[in-house]
């Protein structure tokens, strides 16, 4: 795999968590680094597609259980308002 080189600037308390991370762990700081961006690009699209999934899901039921029509709406909450007048 081809890869690109990228400097960062991290704050000291960052780069002592890294250093320590990397030792437990026996890994390099950039593999540690990678699969920490790898991470958060699978989460932003697994919450992308979970909220497409959502949508389509809300946009697939019926209202009330079977077809509706906005006028139907109106007129059924009208009626239940409606002042009799003798």
């Amino acid at each position: 795999m081809a890869m690109i080189r990228k400097q960062i600037m991290l704050p000291p308390e960052q780069e002592q968590a890294l250093k320590a991370l990397a030792r437990r762990t026996g890994k390099s700081e950039g593999a540690i680094i990678r699969e920490a961006i790898a991470s958060r690009l699978s989460q932003e699209a697994g919450d992308a597609e979970g909220w497409e999934r959502l949508v389509e899901h809300w946009l697939a039921q019926p209202v009330g259980g079977a077809p509706w029509r906005r006028d139907e709406g109106h007129e059924e909450r009208v009626g239940r308002y409606e002042r009799h007048v003798d």
